[in-house]
Parts: structure tokens; C-alpha cells; sequence
């Protein structure tokens, strides 16, 4: 049997087997890896129930049983998905499970290799990369601005152009507020981190990082130290634009007619902040429908008062930027960056001299 390092399979992108349960792969995978799962959800925990309570014999003659009726199955799935070209097989730690299948494909013809450490080498990987760069001084650029302001829309037409953004709203698939998991799908921690230890690697040398302004957690993501310590440190690129343009780029993000449960679940969480009045308003204008009212409240008695005391928690020098349009917004803040990029360049130029 054939092995290979996480090392040469992200270098070498070969296709990718993933032989965990549904449940394991859902938490946390190898990007491009595809499902194709030894035991069920069920049955995994069955084979380990009859490891415990009978042994390690008693728990392997279970497992060839289950699999068995399945080989011809999982042989015509890894021929298609590999295309007959070399690929890999792993497990959580490179055990029993991509072993057996590495074996049973090796002896049908098929060219496949077993991932060595499983998807813990692949963790690892991450996380030594996330710690390498947690030791670089790398500054970063920091859009700030009120709900609604299309800072996310700003930073994506950046990265498109080809700048260092980092998006850790996108990458936590998450949009920062109590509302943000609407039409968005779950997210790990280590799922997180992978996506971001990819774009870092992606980014490769830079003399800077754009991000936004954003707390130490979105949703259940924690963000990492070092870009904590590096926003507070920032450069700070505060976007200004109207309430009007606002509170339309927040119903035309989150679509509140095709979520409403979504949404007055989240209006519950914190109907405590606001006054008797304004969550009569509130939930008035919710009967209705009247979403463009409820935004405007939300904006006006939470959001803006919360983003006002947390922007008191960053160092760095503000630049204000203000626009009535995304296009003008984006050329805004491009210039700006395109402006600190040569400062930055022309005092390492003067440092190193």
C-alpha cells in the first residue's frame, strides 16, 4: 500500500477521498475532498460501541460485514471521481478505515494512495501555517463604516482586482450581527481556519492586508489573535453613505420577505435593548411586513449606537471616505488603498536605507 504526504497532496491537487461519515466529513474536510463515507453516521457508532464493550476483533468482523455488501459500490464511485488517475484516500488519523479501502482499490487496479496521519496531518498543516503567520508584522489596512455600508461589497471588488483581502466575514460565512447566519450555511472553527490559512497562502508576500473591522467572534467563529491585535493597530478606512442607501443595501442582501422566521427570531434575541415604543414599532411594521421600517430601527436605536462605542477600541489613524454610490465607493476606497500602499513602500524604502 502506497502513502502520501498532506504536503505533496495540496502541492500536486490530486482528487481527494474522503472515507469518513457524513457527520465527520460536514464538521470538517480536505478543500475538494468528496464524500464517500466506509460506515453511516449510525453505523460508526455501532463499530465503536462493539470495540468498546467486545474488542478490537469483535469490532473488525463488524466492519467487513457492513462494508462488504458496499465494495462493488465504492469501487465504480472512486473510478469516477478520480478518473482513473491517481488519487487519495483518507480517514481522521489514517486508520482502519482508509487503509482497508487504499488496499481494496490498489488491488482492483485503481491508483490510489492513503494519506498519511489522515486529516489530523492536514490540520496540522493549518495549524502551523496560522502560527507562522501569527509571528509576521505584516500591517493591515482596516475598512470600517456603519451597517449597510457595502463594506463587504467594497473588499470583494478589491480582492477581484487582485488586492490582499482577507474576508473574514466570507470565510466564517457569516455577516457579523445577530441576523448574520440568514441564508448562509454553518460554518466550524476548524473549517474557518482552513479557509483562511488557504487565503493567506494564497495571498503569499504582501506588504499589507486589507480586512474589516470585526469583533473577535462572528457567529460561533473566534477570529484569531494576531489580525485582532493587527485591526487594532490598522490603518482605519471609516465608509460613510446615506441611511437611505443603507437600509436598501440591507433588504437587498438579506431578502427579509423569503426569511421571516429567520428574522423575527433574531428581532427576539434583542428586543430587550430596545425601548417599549421602539419594539412596538418594531413589531408593527414586522405584521406588516414593512421591512425597510424595521431596518431603519434596527440601524437607528442598535446598530449605529453599538458601532459608535466598539470603534473606540481600534488605534489606528482614521481616514473618512464618504459616497452615495457603490461604484463610488469602491474607486474611493481603491485610491486610498492604492495611496497607503506607496507610503508604506516609500518608508521601508527610507528604513532600509
Amino acid at each position: 500500500m502506497k502513502t502520501i504526504s498532506i504536503e505533496e497532496v495540496l502541492e500536486r491537487q490530486i482528487p481527494i477521498i474522503d472515507v469518513r461519515t457524513p457527520a465527520e466529513y460536514e464538521k470538517f474536510q480536505i478543500p475538494g475532498a468528496v464524500n464517500l463515507p466506509v460506515f453511516s453516521n449510525e453505523e460508526r457508532e455501532i463499530v465503536g460501541t462493539t470495540y468498546k464493550q467486545k474488542g478490537t476483533e469483535a469490532a473488525k468482523e463488524l466492519g467487513i460485514s457492513l462494508v462488504s455488501p458496499s465494495l462493488p459500490d465504492f469501487y465504480k464511485r472512486a473510478k469516477e471521481i478520480s478518473e482513473e488517475k491517481e488519487f487519495v484516500v483518507y480517514c481522521w488519523r489514517g486508520g482502519m478505515r482508509s487503509k482497508s479501502l487504499t488496499v481494496v482499490f490498489d488491488m482492483m487496479g485503481l491508483p490510489s494512495r492513503q494519506l498519511e496521519g489522515g486529516i489530523r496531518s492536514y490540520r496540522q498543516k493549518v495549524t502551523e501555517g496560522l502560527e507562522k503567520a501569527s509571528k509576521e508584522e505584516t500591517p493591515f489596512f482596516v475598512l470600517e463604516g456603519l451597517t449597510g455600508t457595502s463594506k463587504t461589497e467594497i473588499l470583494n471588488d478589491l480582492e477581484k482586482k487582485g488586492y490582499p483581502v482577507v474576508d473574514l466575514e466570507g470565510l466564517a460565512a457569516h455577516r457579523g450581527s445577530v441576523f448574520g447566519r440568514v441564508n448562509l450555511p454553518e460554518r466550524s472553527q476548524k473549517e474557518f481556519e482552513a479557509r483562511l490559512y488557504h487565503r493567506l497562502e494564497e495571498i503569499g508576500d504582501t506588504p499589507y492586508y486589507i480586512i474589516e473591522s470585526e469583533s473577535k467572534r462572528l457567529g460561533n467563529i473566534i477570529i484569531p489573535d494576531f489580525i485582532l491585535e493587527g485591526k487594532q493597530e490598522g490603518t482605519r478606512m471609516q465608509v460613510h453613505a446615506p441611511l437611505s442607501y443603507r437600509i436598501q443595501k440591507i433588504l437587498n442582501t438579506y431578502h427579509p420577505e423569503q426569511h421571516i422566521e429567520e428574522i423575527t427570531k433574531g428581532i427576539n434575541k434583542i428586543e430587550k435593548r430596545f425601548s417599549d415604543e421602539e419594539r412596538v414599532d418594531i413589531y408593527a411594521a414586522l405584521q406588516k411586513h414593512d421591512f425597510a421600517t424595521i431596518v431603519e430601527r434596527l440601524l437607528i436605536d442598535y446598530y449605529d449606537p453599538r458601532y459608535e462605542y466598539k470603534a473606540f477600541e481600534n488605534e489606528g489613524e482614521i481616514i473618512n471616505l464618504t459616497y452615495q454610490s457603490l461604484e463610488e465607493g469602491c474607486r474611493l476606497v481603491q485610491n486610498e488603498v492604492d495611496r497607503l500602499e506607496t507610503k508604506l513602500r516609500s518608508e521601508g524604502e527610507k528604513v532600509s536605507l
